[in-house]
């Protein structure tokens, strides 16, 4: 056990530690035309942050990117954000069992290294003070790191000041990039994630779509709540299910999203979407663990173990045979889109016009059932 805990503190993901590590010289030295001389695909406070953290730790301390102590630095302002993801929901008034859910949906961020539970706590924050024009500032500070999570913070600026500042702050962070070398932005940024392969936990990886069905099934999908009436919470929580039950790319850290975003209106909704991010990570486990690694879409290569991850994985404690480790993957691909899928229709039946009258017209039926039984 502590070796396996060692590894979690230490590890990260080798493909993309690697690009991370070619990208971050490039952004310091070149911070306003980085996206035409490197391929990073995440919007600028997303790029600047992990180049504070790199200029700090190898060219201030001198730490190697390989040593541990630098890798523990590198995953260190996701620790703080994940802790700061648990205090602003619970200032937002997310109960024990919702803190719980969101706390396990961020294990995976916090292990491998992702943004999300940073960009997370900014949403939360600007959800707390979405009655002042700081509500429309956070969003978009966390709009600018993921824009997931600041498009679900979206449904809670209800004032028009709230909403201008928001479209203000996102202008003046962007505008730089857009002014120097807008080509470049859009295509490293934009564009990219429009040619993403299907890849993951997407449903598109067991229904290969025409082109340009699931960019325009999800931005439907984002869009309908966010003009659709109804509580902010259950609008928010909407469009964090269709990023599950949509997207083209559905990576496990989409969950510190999406949980997050669920128990703001339900915790037992939270609960069961977190319930498909465990099944699917303990499928992807066994699948690796029998195919001894993983087909990259993104790169479009097999890495075999010993390249995915450093330092190497402990040898599991058990394999399964390959065909039972895929068919538990793609099960647990259906499982994902089926409950994410259906807690977006319930959040936005409850937002629609009609949904009042088919909920009034079953709870009718239902009761004559009951009287006749």
């Amino acid at each position: 056990m502590p070796g396996l805990l060692w590894w979690v503190l230490t590890v990260v993901y080798a493909p993309d530690y690697e690009k991370w590590m070619r990208w971050c010289p490039v952004i310091a030295s070149h911070p306003l035309t980085c996206y035409a001389r490197t391929d990073v695909h995440y919007p600028p406070l997303g790029s600047l942050l992990p180049t504070l953290v790199w200029y700090v730790g190898h060219v201030l301390l001198g730490l190697d990117p390989w040593d541990w102590r630098f890798r523990v630095l590198w995953k260190l302002p996701v620790w703080v954000g994940a802790l700061a993801c648990l205090y602003c929901a619970r200032r937002v008034g997310v109960g024990e069992s919702g803190l719980l859910v969101i706390a396990l949906s961020s294990v995976y961020s916090c292990a491998f290294w992702q943004l999300d539970p940073i960009s997370v706590a900014l949403a939360l924050a600007a959800v707390r003070w979405s009655g002042r024009w700081v509500g429309g500032a956070l969003a978009a500070l966390a709009f600018c790191v993921k824009p997931t999570a600041g498009v679900v913070a979206l449904p809670f600026l209800r004032r028009w000041r709230s909403v201008a500042v928001f479209g203000l702050t996102a202008l003046v962070i962007l505008s730089p990039y857009l002014v120097v070398d807008g080509r470049s932005f859009l295509r490293n940024v934009v564009l990219f994630q429009v040619d993403r392969p299907p890849q993951n936990c997407s449903i598109w990886t067991l229904l290969p779509p025409p082109d340009g069905v699931p960019v325009a099934l999800l931005v439907a999908s984002v869009l309908g709540p966010l003009v659709l009436p109804g509580r902010p919470e259950r609008r928010a929580c909407a469009i964090g299910a269709a990023l599950l039950a949509f997207s083209k790319v559905v990576n496990p850290n989409y969950w510190s999203v999406s949980c997050a975003a669920a128990c703001l209106e339900s915790e037992r909704w939270g609960a069961l979407l977190l319930s498909s991010g465990l099944l699917f990570l303990i499928a992807s486990g066994l699948y690796v663990s029998s195919a001894r690694g993983y087909f990259n879409a993104e790169d479009g290569r097999f890495y075999p173990v010993h390249e995915l991850f450093v330092p190497r994985p402990p040898e599991p404690p058990v394999r399964v045979p390959l065909w039972l480790a895929e068919g538990l993957l793609d099960g647990a691909i259906v499982y994902s889109f089926l409950t994410s899928s259906w807690v977006y229709a319930r959040c936005v039946l409850d937002g629609w016009p009609g949904g009042d009258f088919l909920r009034s017209r079953g709870a009718r039926v239902s009761a004559r059932s009951n009287r006749r039984g």
